[in-house]
């Protein structure tokens, strides 16, 4: 499968939010090293209003002590098994929440492109600002579904989502004519023979 990274938001959207992190403690910080295990830490503590808990609390069933909480809750567990039986029942009332999508764009889709034979590839890479945003075009093999089509890309095939397509309109190659057997002098068609026409002097 091509890049698409649509394909796996829930991450994209966390290293994104990684990224942010990182730079607003790049004021502070010299190395981003420095700061990545701070800003980890507090993006595993952080309440989701999604799931009503922290990532920390689904996988190790409580809280983490962040930087500058001084106190330990007084409360302890006494049995370990009780402790273990009650995290158990926690864990199968959980039940799986729906993934938000709070994005509502339409993607832009050329009305020509199912019924396209070759298309332009778009280059999702970095490049600079005088390279050709699409790669020349390459032949369709096969539509798969509604938004993913099989191309012969560079020898390979490959399965590009259509939000990286364009339609790409070939000349029209004009079948060569073979000059066909002379015919025999006979046969051809001879012109009429038009009346001399005199002018008296």
């Amino acid at each position: 499968m091509a890049y698409h990274p649509q394909s796996n938001g829930m991450v994209e959207r966390w290293h994104r939010s990684l990224k942010t992190v990182l730079r607003c403690r790049a004021t502070t910080t010299r190395e981003w090293t420095e700061a990545l295990l701070t800003v980890l830490l507090g993006l595993r503590t952080s309440f989701k209003e999604d799931i009503k808990a922290s990532a920390a609390e689904l996988v190790l069933g409580t809280t983490l002590r962040i930087s500058g909480e001084y106190f330990v809750s007084k409360e302890t567990i006494g049995y370990p098994q009780m402790f273990v039986e009650k995290f158990k029942e926690y864990m199968k009332a959980i039940r799986l929440v729906p993934t938000a999508h709070h994005v509502r764009i339409k993607p832009f889709i050329y009305k020509d492109l199912d019924d396209s034979t070759h298309v332009f590839v778009r280059v999702d890479k970095s490049r600079s600002p005088l390279d050709q945003p699409y790669e020349r075009s390459f032949p369709v093999i096969t539509k798969i579904n509604q938004s993913v089509f099989r191309i012969n890309f560079k020898g390979t095939a490959q399965n590009i989502n259509i939000d990286r397509l364009k339609s790409a309109f070939l000349e029209a190659t004009q079948p060569e004519l073979t000059p066909g057997p002379s015919e025999p002098a006979d046969e051809q068609q001879q012109l009429p023979r038009l009346p001399k026409v005199t002018f008296a002097a």
